[in-house]
């Protein structure tokens, strides 16, 4: 293996996902020389698409929470961009629950309207709220969402509601998700009068962009390109070797789930305590469905949230041209399998079986119109379910503390919010860390 002829780097990302091509584009704006390697040919991570019979589907849907106020929005600020968001007129969004969906209440008047629940209940689930939104995250990550609602109240049917505020950051469980996580997610939605922004082109724009950037700024990125170890020496990590070369570089960033970092370097290099907790990440894992039908099905834009299941629907994912063939069009349903389920086919038919249930049962006539499926099994979602275990707190930090020069980014680390939030948002802390050459 030969060094890359370009000489020695400042800073090498591993993997192009949302985090990776976020720090690479705001590393190398800053001035820093940037090398991004991603082991596929397409960028996106777990947030990539293809392009397949004039079709763009996404792998799973996407989206970025709070929109213009949210963390994607404030990593395309620091790059000079902005985000078109796609804002159709006939967009709705509602909630299901035993068998039917209901407009998603948005507001504290809208959970007062709504018929999700009998009148006393939705009194006592604003009371439930209005608490939420006063109390102090960092005082309940290390309790579950449930611990927290029964040192204070008791409602069965306010109780039952809980787990729509877990799905709120993908873990609608309220025995299992961390209260502080939710509490700094609802404090965040309330101050935004968007709750969820669709990029136009969905995951095109968002990656196009960032990819754009990192090129006009000097960023070289390999494609198709394995990384096999990261190089340590004397405690400090100061290379890669791929199935293509030995670049070396000052700084090493990891932007993939901390589960996998074992598969580059030996866990001799950390203490006991950071590889026991990176061994024992849990993500979630899911089913994802693309129905395609005519356009003549006139499906409205709009999307569903589950209550008690954890579902999530976007009826329809074509929200610009050239996204599918003329006179066609496609939505993409989802379900989160149990938090201890393996992603096996037996699941993914079990998780199908029930999508197409609940498309009967809130859309009577829709499935008979659907002309093609495309189903995806997902075994990581989430990088990192938001348990008191897992959360904020708990999570490593942006710099290694056992090896000099060695980074961490991505859904697994110590970003602000859930999932893709995470994503940014810890891209954005090493930008902030790293600051310029």
């Amino acid at each position: 293996m030969n060094k890359d002829a370009n000489g020695e780097y400042d800073v090498a990302i591993i993997g192009a996902g949302l985090a990776g091509l976020s720090a690479g584009a705001l590393l190398a704006k800053r001035g820093w020389r940037v090398l991004l390697l991603e082991r596929s040919s397409r960028v996106g991570g777990r947030a990539s698409y293809i392009e397949r019979d004039g079709f763009v589907f996404e792998y799973g849907q996407h989206s970025h929470r709070l929109g213009p106020n949210g963390m994607a929005a404030r990593v395309f600020r620091e790059l000079g961009e902005t985000i078109c968001w796609a804002e159709p007129a006939d967009s709705r969004s509602y909630l299901y629950r035993e068998g039917r969906i209901y407009p998603r209440p948005e507001s504290p008047i809208g959970f007062l309207r709504t018929r999700l629940m009998s009148f006393p209940a939705r009194l006592a689930f604003l009371r439930v709220y209005k608490r939420l939104l006063n109390e102090t995250p960092d005082l309940w990550y290390g309790a579950t969402l449930l611990e927290w609602y029964r040192e204070r109240f008791r409602n069965p049917e306010v109780e039952r509601f809980l787990s729509f505020l877990g799905l709120t950051v993908m873990l609608p469980y309220p025995d299992l998700v961390s209260a502080g996580e939710v509490i700094h997610f609802l404090k965040r939605a309330a101050a935004s009068p968007v709750k969820q922004g669709e990029p136009l082109g969905g995951m095109t724009q968002t990656l196009g962009t960032l990819e754009r950037v990192f090129s006009r700024h000097g960023g070289l990125l390999h494609r198709a390109e394995r990384v096999h170890a990261i190089e340590i020496e004397n405690g400090a990590a100061v290379g890669v070797r791929t199935d293509r070369a030995i670049y070396r570089a000052a700084r090493i960033v990891t932007a993939f789930p901390l589960f996998r970092l074992f598969d580059l370097v030996s866990d001799e290099y950390f203490t006991p305590d950071f590889v026991h907790y990176a061994r024992q990440i849990r993500p979630s894992r899911g089913v994802s469905i693309d129905f395609v039908f005519d356009e003549s099905a006139a499906i409205a834009s709009g999307s569903i949230l589950g209550v008690e299941l954890p579902l999530w629907v976007k009826l329809r994912s074509n929200n610009a041209p050239g996204m599918a063939p003329e006179g066609k069009c496609f939505g993409t349903w989802g379900l989160l399998l149990p938090p201890d389920a393996e992603a096996t086919v037996r699941e993914a038919d079990r998780a199908e079986a029930t999508l197409k249930r609940i498309m009967e049962e809130v859309f009577p006539a829709l499935l008979g119109k659907v002309r093609a499926e495309r189903r995806l099994l997902i075994p990581v979602v989430n990088g990192n379910i938001l348990t008191p275990a897992q959360s904020y707190p708990n999570r490593p930090d942006i710099v290694s503390r056992d090896v000099r020069g060695l980074y961490f980014i991505g859904d697994t680390t110590r970003g602000e919010g859930c999932s893709g939030d995470i994503a940014f948002s810890s891209a954005l802390k090493l930008a902030e860390r790293l600051g310029t050459p």
